[in-house]
């Protein structure tokens, strides 16, 4: 194993030294004493006072040419407020695409601009925000280059769009008490984007190159003139009242209804411009969006993100090793860069059982931020007892340090065990270099780390470690990636799917652009992963390779892939309720066919189809997901996935089918309804969420959840709850 990861471990102590700074193109706020009403109108003579930002560049579907429409940008502030006017011009209005006014939404084939601002100067990190034409909001954080995107983030701000004449144009007014900066700074990092939607085009205000993306920060341009703005004394008091109403029938006996409500708060205030304190009281989740469901058909546990809000406000900040690797900006297949391997910190551990119930969060504390070169984060939550569950006190810190202009040192250490067995803490330490040492100025990614847990009665064997490669790129990318993963390695705030091996991967994806009418782009890749046990001994080997795929300018695509795997079981394995694979040593190849239509179109959909070998039998898969959004009032889906499996221990059939319907009435009114049901559970789970956000500062939700026997829906409920959450904000 050390034969093989010294070579990677060169490179990343010396790859730093060719790293390169590139050339940044520079814009100017205008300090003013009148705002501008924030309408969507562009008449406001305060307007008139900024000097317009120079001219955005097409990436695609042409590299370095004009953009086909205009898009002209203006900056005012003053003391409390970031102004910004996108006046977008477009010489055919009426086919201007917006698939909704949600907020957060997905709006990868909507007209929108999106915008980072570097506001520490450091070239790593950023806040995102983006508008659409129907003044759809969304904002996320950024950090180390898109090596974490946070989309769940909420920042505090106004946005307005409107479609006239001309084209579309939005007003955006960024309270500076939303976003931290370095305090004395007047320049900060700065770069937009604008989609359109209909042509497929992006075009680009600095950093032109297709093999990089808007979330490599270091090649943003600057936006100076930032003088004489304040954070006030940097102090948001949120408190926020939950009211539960909810019916259990657990093992189909009636159950009991109750009303329960009880008030909490969350408080940040910022200890310096660019460190934040936060804490919570009674901590609740009642606003978030169920999990989708999935079906396992493998030996391991899945992977479900996190989606609360606390934990998600700087959950970039804990990132560590593979996955504080940024790999924006094109292909590149293989776990070289972040991947689900090992995740030393998962915050979805906190306030959850290990079956899965909720555990209730008495109090939590955060510190996240940056001090000069430093990155910190410091996570310090108490639970509650949960039946013979004791409440814990859960720790995490994380400590980073910039080096040079694009390296990255850091720490970690986690104590606590949710699960309650015993005390258990992992420490570690990890490092990340991007250097410019690839033709055309490409960027070649090294990334290292090394960890240890320490649990009670557990001793030896009990570390991981690995080093990756990640050369992205539009026209190649590549990685390689190498770790072991010991025994006794456990940690208990983490997600380790696999223990006891050591994981060698790594791919290449190659995506000509062959200049065929109506063709955008070809695509060809080969990822393999081999696993062995810590002593060398082969357990799984699995290559997929993609012969062919090509996508349309119209959006449409179609693509074929091949995969075969190796893989050797030590002991059965019950892969369905009665049906057992043996011990045993497999190989099985199959073929999957998928197609795909522009999601720009009002109805849009695609599907895919596999089958081949599967371990001592067939499996045949077949998935399938349309959509369909008349307007930006609503939009609508369905998915459905079938796998049939023949074993000769026996046949099963799994579906998966789910049913979402979003009304986004405005950009502050939505109401969304999700419906699933799985063959696994064999229920039906329904969640319904109205979201309302008066004001900036203040947000309702009404969330229903309810789940259902399959066989007979029309009778009583498994469980039924209603949720009502009102938070205000309150600003100093």
């Amino acid at each position: 194993m050390l034969v093989v990861l010294r070579p990677l471990l060169v490179v990343l102590l010396v790859g730093g030294l060719a790293a390169q700074e590139p050339e940044r193109p520079r814009a100017a706020s205008t300090h003013v004493d009148s705002t501008p009403v924030i309408d969507g109108r562009p008449d406001d003579a305060v307007w008139q006072l900024a000097t317009p930002l120079g001219a955005l560049q097409q990436v695609e579907p042409a590299v370095d040419e004009p953009a086909s429409e205009a898009t002209e940008v203006r900056f005012v502030h003053d003391a409390d407020h970031l102004y910004m006017l996108i006046r977008c011009f477009d010489s055919e209005p009426q086919r201007i695409i917006s698939t909704t006014r949600e907020r957060d939404a997905q709006l990868e084939v909507d007209d929108r601009v999106e915008i980072v601002f570097d506001t520490f100067h450091d070239g790593r990190n950023a806040f995102f925000f983006q508008i659409n034409a129907a003044g759809s909001k969304g904002d996320a954080l950024v950090t180390n280059n898109g090596a974490t995107f946070n989309k769940p983030w909420d920042g505090i701000w106004e946005g307005v769009a409107r479609v006239d004449e001309l084209g579309w144009c939005a007003e955006l007014a960024l309270p500076f008490k939303t976003l931290n900066f370095s305090e004395g700074d007047t320049t900060w990092g700065f770069n937009i984007e604008r989609f359109i939607g209909r042509k497929r085009e992006e075009d680009r205000w600095s950093n032109g190159s297709r093999d990089f993306s808007l979330f490599n920060i270091y090649r943003a341009g600057e936006l100076g003139g930032l003088s004489g703005i304040r954070q006030g004394i940097s102090l948001d008091i949120v408190p926020f009242f939950v009211s539960h109403w909810s019916n259990e029938r657990p093992d189909g006996e009636s159950g009991d209804k109750t009303l329960l409500g009880e008030p909490g708060f969350d408080l940040f205030y910022k200890l310096i411009p660019s460190l934040t304190f936060a804490w919570t009281v009674n901590t609740d989740f009642a606003e978030t969006e169920v999990d989708s469901r999935q079906i396992n058909l493998t030996r391991f546990p899945l992977f479900f993100p996190e989606r609360r809000d606390f934990f998600l406000q700087d959950a970039g900040v804990f990132e560590f090793g593979f996955n504080n690797a940024g790999g924006s900006g094109g292909g590149g297949g293989g776990g070289g860069g972040g991947d689900r391997a090992l995740i030393p910190f998962f915050s979805r551990r906190i306030g959850l059982s290990p079956t899965g119930e909720e555990v209730p969060i008495l109090s939590g504390a955060k510190l996240t931020g940056r001090a000069g070169d430093y990155g910190i984060g410091v996570l310090d939550v108490q639970t509650d007892d949960l039946g013979a569950l004791d409440g814990q006190n859960l720790f995490v810190g994380r400590l980073t340090k910039n080096v040079g202009a694009q390296s990255t040192i850091g720490a970690l250490v986690t104590r606590g065990n949710p699960a309650d067995t015993g005390d258990n803490t992992v420490y570690g330490l990890d490092a990340t270099n991007r250097a410019s040492v690839l033709g055309g100025g490409r960027d070649l990614i090294t990334t290292g780390f090394f960890l240890k847990s320490q649990s009670e009665g557990v001793s030896g064997d009990d570390a991981a470690f690995g080093l990756g490669l990640l050369a992205p790129g539009d026209l190649l990318g590549w990685s390689l990636g190498a770790r072991e993963i010991q025994d006794n390695f456990d940690p208990a705030l983490g997600f380790v799917p696999r223990a006891g091996i050591r994981r060698y991967d790594g791919g290449v994806e190659y995506q000509p652009r062959p200049g065929w009418s109506g063709v955008r782009q070809l695509e060809f890749s080969i990822d393999s992963e081999v696993f062995t046990d810590t002593s060398g001994a082969l357990e799984t080997w699995n290559t997929e390779v993609q012969p062919f795929g090509i996508f349309f300018e119209s959006g449409d695509g179609a693509r074929l892939e091949v995969e075969h795997t190796h893989d050797e079981l030590f002991q059965d394995f019950e892969i369905a309720d009665g049906v057992i694979i043996p011990t045993g040593v497999y190989e099985f190849s199959a073929a999957r066919v998928e197609l795909e239509s522009a999601e720009k179109r009002p109805l849009s959909a695609g599907t895919g189809l596999s089958a081949g070998d599967f371990y001592d039998g067939q499996r045949t898969s077949w998935d399938l997901k349309a959509t369909w959004h008349p307007s930006a009032l609503f939009l609508g889906s369905v998915g459905y996935e079938r796998n049939d499996v023949r074993l000769e221990g026996g046949d099963f059939t799994t579906q998966l089918a789910q049913l979402r319907a979003n009304f986004s009435f405005t950009p502050e009114l939505s109401w969304n309804s999700f419906l699933q049901w799985d063959t696994e559970s064999d229920t039906f789970g329904v969640q319904t969420r109205l979201r309302w956000i008066p004001v900036p500062e203040q947000e309702v939700f009404l969330v229903f959840n309810e789940t259902l026997e399959s066989d007979s829906p029309s009778s009583s409920p498994l469980s039924e709850e209603l949720s009502f959450k009102i938070t205000y904000a309150f600003r100093f």
